[in-house]
């Protein structure tokens, strides 16, 4: 082999490594720590934390009850049984609403549909505005350590605060934690 048929080859390999590895997606890529998932059965809905500009009032109680009820319903719908107190739980979630001023609004990250973020871009009025943040982690209970985390930066604007987009956006933060696994009991412990 000659070394241009050498080249050739390797090029051929880089290419295909580097557009491979562009292309493959981790299906639960919010882990963000190793945790044994066997063991998490129960849950608590710890907190709401409000960050950045002032909140109205009236927003911040929406966003509070929806974050409660909206994350207790998905993950109790994936198998997970709720508990009322932290010290009971296997695992707590806390969500943080953080409003900041934002220069623009990035349609793959919004949660309105792609084509009508595109046609509010270049409304001046939409140009630099506060937008919310949303971060969804949650936290093993017996070390305190987060192992999931999902931040959804810019999803829409804070004048556009509607209950279906709150619900939306915490739908799809939580999107992707897997279900409860139900152990067998005839099966032996590995521990």
């Amino acid at each position: 082999m000659n070394t241009k048929t050498i080249i050739t080859i390797i090029s051929a390999f880089v290419l295909i490594f580097f557009s491979t590895s562009c292309v493959y997606k981790q299906p639960f890529s919010e882990f963000v720590k190793t945790i044994n998932f066997s063991n998490l059965d129960s849950f608590t809905f710890s907190d709401s934390i409000f960050t950045g500009l002032d909140f109205r009032s009236e927003d911040q109680a929406l966003l509070e009850s929806l974050s409660q009820g909206i994350i207790t319903n998905e993950l109790s719908s994936l198998g997970f049984k709720t508990v009322s107190r932290k010290i009971d739980a296997d695992f707590y979630v806390v969500v943080t609403w953080r409003k900041a001023l934002s220069y623009y609004s990035n349609p793959i990250d919004h949660i309105d549909p792609y084509a009508q973020v595109l046609i509010r871009k270049d409304s001046k009025a939409e140009l630099f505005t506060p937008r919310l943040n949303l971060i969804v982690e949650i936290y093993n209970n017996k070390s305190n350590e987060m192992f999931w985390r999902k931040e959804l930066p810019n999803i829409f604007n804070t004048l556009q605060i509607t209950e279906k987009r709150v619900a939306d956006s915490l739908k799809r933060a939580i999107k992707g934690f897997p279900a409860r696994i139900i152990k067998d009991p005839n099966l032996p412990s590995i521990q």
